[in-house]
């Protein structure tokens, strides 16, 4: 197996653990508290998105700059920086709310704010979005 179809595989397991996780953490999020095991699963799930989310960031490192196409390409690429910008929007929304899953798991309840939702919803609709743009820019390459 090759360098770059091992890093493409574990580039596409880290968007299948961001999607998942971020879609069953907003099912939580729908609820008006959270509280017990949903609480913990709801911290378990957003471990699961941050950890995806390093291996998406390492594995695009690596595809950009020596696996996949020169790096010319991917700089001088709009859907690469679309890519790039919505990822980093995403990923800073998300650190917003890692204080309050915090304070909730200490708290041991969590009522979610309109804000702390759409936050959630945010990060669902960038990772889909990421995704789309990421199988367009793969087609170009190939």
């Amino acid at each position: 197996m090759s360098d770059l179809l091992v890093i493409k595989t574990f580039h596409l397991l880290g968007f299948a653990g961001c999607l998942s996780a971020s879609f069953f953490k907003n099912l939580l999020l729908r609820r008006p508290a959270i509280e017990g095991p949903a609480l913990s699963r709801l911290v378990g799930l957003d471990k699961l998105s941050g950890g995806s989310s390093v291996v998406i960031l390492a594995t695009g490192i690596l595809m950009a700059g020596w696996f996949a196409k020169p790096t010319g390409f991917y700089l001088h690429s709009p859907l690469f920086w679309g890519k790039v910008t919505l990822f980093t929007l995403a990923s800073a929304a998300i650190l917003t709310t890692k204080p309050l899953l915090r304070r909730a798991k200490a708290e041991g309840v969590l009522r979610p704010a309109p804000r702390e939702r759409l936050v959630m919803m945010f990060d669902f609709g960038s990772i889909l979005v990421i995704a789309m743009l990421g199988l367009w820019l793969a087609r170009a390459l190939a």
